[in-house]
């Protein structure tokens, strides 16, 4: 199983950072994580259902945070940590109007 960490978060995408962004949530476990033309993650549930995170430039969108770091890892190590695992809540995924990613139509 896979979980993944978001971290080094701003409130704002063009914010110019001195120093180390917030840390984010923890979400899993996972079966996978598929990544769409660096717009999408796609977090696979064990039920079938992907839980979506969007990317606005170079940084994954989450209740209201831009971040800028992401980290993909296994059950292992996921144990070894004293991380806490959020509840995902697609809601909160979903970037604002203005910054909402576009895939290209074929």
């Amino acid at each position: 199983m896979l979980y993944i960490r978001l971290f080094h978060g701003r409130c704002d995408p063009d914010q110019q950072m001195d120093d180390w962004g917030s840390d984010g949530p923890v979400f899993g476990p996972y079966e996978f994580v598929h990544t769409t033309y660096v717009s999408f993650l796609r977090l696979g549930r064990q039920d079938g259902i992907c839980d979506e995170l969007h990317v606005h430039e170079d940084m994954v969108y989450y209740n209201g945070i831009y971040y800028g770091d992401w980290s993909v890892f296994d059950a292992a190590v996921f144990e070894k940590t004293k991380f806490q695992i959020a509840v995902f809540q697609q809601d909160k995924a979903n970037m604002p109007e203005n910054t909402a990613p576009k895939l290209p139509i074929y």
